[in-house]
C-alpha cells in the first residue's frame, strides 16, 4: 500500500515537473524571438494575418498599444500582441520607445497651456502626432466639434521623409548575467585615456584664411552653409500653417489651420476683413433691452501665414444707443507672439485687464498691459519679454527595419522547408 501511494505521488511530482517545464519552454520561446518592441501609433492599426492584398486581419490595435517585433521583411514587421494575437502591420506605423517617452512628455507640457480661444470643424478632421502630413493621426475631431487652440507653427507641405529611429533589441539574461559577474568582479577599472592638450588644432595646422583655428573656420562655413540652406529652403518650399489644439478629453496634437474655424460670434466675425482669426477672448457682457445679452471681445488676427501668432488686434464693444459693435481700439502691422493673457472679471464687470507679447522695431520682446473700462482701452504697464524654451515635438517616422533585420537570428533548414511550404498553400 506504501510504495503504491508512493509511486502515484511521483507520478503527481512528475507531471507538474513537465508541466513546469512546458510552461518556461513557451515563455522562453515567445521571449527569445523578440528583437525589438513598439507602441501603435496611428488611432486604430489592422493587424494582417498575412502580407497580401486580400487577407482579413487578426485584431485592430489602438494608438499607445505596445507590441512585441518578431520578424521583418523589407518595410513591414510581424508584431505579437500582449494577447499573443500576431500578425503584419507597416513599421511606419509603429513609434520606437524613445519616440512614446517624448510624446508623452509633451503631451503634459502642452496640458499646461492657455486656450488662445475655442475652434470647430465642419468636417472630421484628423489629429496627428506632429505638424506633418506624413505624421500618424491618433485622434479625431467629429463634425461639428470642438477644440482648444493653443498655439500655430508653419511647416513645409512636402516635408522630407524622416529616417526611421534605432531600434534597441532587450538584452538577453545571458548577457545581462555575463554584465553584472564582470562588474562585480575585483578586477580594476581600465585607466581612462590621456587627453589631447587645448591647443592641438593650432599645434597640427596653421591658420587658414584668418580664422584663429580651424574648428573656428570650420563653424564659420557650417553657419553660412546652414544660412544658405535656410534661405533657399524658405523660396521654395510652400509653407502650411498648423494648430496646436486640445480636444475635451484632454488629448493634444496637430491640425492643419486652415480646416479650423474660430468660435467667435458671426456679428462680430464679419469685421475680419478677410484676415484669419488667430484668437479671441470674452471682456465682459453687456445686457441690451433690444437685442439681450451681448459681449465685448478682443481678437488677433493675421493678413497671412508668418513665423509670429498674429499682425494685428482688436477691441470690440458693443454700443447700447445704436444695438451694433464698434471698435475701441486697434493696432495693425505688429509681430506678436501668444499667449494672450486677459484677466478674470472683478468686482467691476466692465474693468477688465489683458497683456500682450509684440516684438517692437529693436527686436527685443515686451508684454503690454492693457485696461479697458467697458469703453476705452489704456495702456497702464510696459515690461521686457523673455520666452522659455518650447518642447520639440518628437519625430514620428516608424521603427527601424534594416536595424531588426540585423538582429534576426539565423533560422534552421527545418524552419525554413516548412515556411516555404506553407507560404505556398
Amino acid at each position: 500500500m506504501h510504495s503504491e501511494g508512493n509511486g502515484t505521488s511521483a507520478l503527481v511530482k512528475l507531471l507538474f515537473a513537465s508541466v513546469a517545464l512546458l510552461i518556461l519552454a513557451a515563455c522562453s520561446r515567445d521571449t527569445a524571438d523578440v528583437i525589438g518592441r513598439a507602441y501603435v501609433a496611428p488611432e486604430k492599426l489592422n493587424l494582417r494575418r498575412e502580407l497580401t492584398q486580400k487577407n482579413g486581419s487578426v485584431a485592430v490595435l489602438n494608438h499607445g498599444e505596445p507590441v512585441d517585433i518578431i520578424d521583418v521583411r523589407r518595410r513591414f514587421v510581424k508584431v505579437r500582441t500582449r494577447k499573443g494575437q500576431e500578425g503584419w502591420v507597416d513599421s511606419l506605423q509603429l513609434l520606437s520607445q524613445e519616440q512614446m517617452d517624448q510624446i508623452r512628455q509633451d503631451e503634459q507640457q502642452y496640458l499646461a497651456l492657455p486656450s488662445e480661444g475655442s475652434a470647430g470643424v465642419y468636417e472630421p478632421l484628423n489629429i496627428h502626432i506632429e505638424p506633418n502630413r506624413q505624421s500618424p493621426a491618433f485622434a479625431r475631431i467629429p463634425e461639428g466639434g470642438s477644440v482648444a487652440v493653443l498655439a500655430y507653427k508653419l511647416e513645409p507641405k512636402t516635408a522630407a521623409p524622416v529616417r526611421p529611429p534605432k531600434f534597441e533589441r532587450p538584452q538577453p539574461e545571458r548577457r545581462l548575467r555575463k554584465q553584472r559577474a564582470v562588474q562585480n568582479s575585483f578586477l580594476p577599472p581600465p585607466p581612462p585615456p590621456p587627453k589631447p592638450p587645448e591647443n592641438w588644432q593650432e599645434l597640427s595646422t596653421e591658420r587658414v584664411d584668418g580664422a584663429q583655428s580651424i574648428a573656428e573656420l570650420k563653424a564659420q562655413r557650417d553657419k553660412q552653409a546652414a544660412e544658405r540652406k535656410t534661405a533657399e529652403l524658405k523660396k521654395s518650399a510652400v509653407m502650411e500653417e498648423w494648430a496646436l489644439v486640445r480636444t475635451k478629453d484632454n488629448q493634444v496634437g496637430w491640425v492643419l489651420a486652415r480646416n479650423l474655424v474660430m468660435s467667435i460670434p458671426d456679428e462680430v466675425a464679419q469685421y475680419a476683413e478677410g484676415k484669419r482669426i488667430t484668437s479671441y477672448f470674452d471682456l465682459g457682457a453687456i445686457h441690451d433691452e433690444e437685442k439681450g445679452t451681448k459681449h465685448n471681445w478682443l481678437w488677433t488676427t493675421a493678413s497671412e501665414p508668418e513665423p509670429y501668432d498674429f499682425d494685428s488686434w482688436r477691441v470690440f464693444l458693443w454700443n447700447r444707443r445704436h444695438h451694433r459693435y464698434e471698435t475701441s481700439y486697434r493696432q495693425r502691422d505688429v509681430e506678436g507672439y501668444f499667449p494672450v493673457h486677459v484677466d478674470p472679471a472683478g468686482a467691476n464687470t466692465f474693468d477688465r485687464t489683458f497683456e500682450i507679447i509684440t516684438k517692437d522695431d529693436d527686436g527685443k520682446m515686451r508684454r503690454r498691459k492693457y485696461s479697458f473700462d467697458g469703453v476705452r482701452v489704456h495702456l497702464i504697464a510696459t515690461e521686457d519679454y523673455h520666452p522659455g524654451q518650447g518642447a520639440e515635438s518628437a519625430r514620428a517616422g516608424g521603427v527601424d527595419t534594416d536595424q531588426l533585420k540585423s538582429k534576426m537570428p539565423r533560422a534552421g533548414w527545418f524552419k525554413r522547408l516548412k515556411a516555404q511550404i506553407f507560404s505556398h498553400r
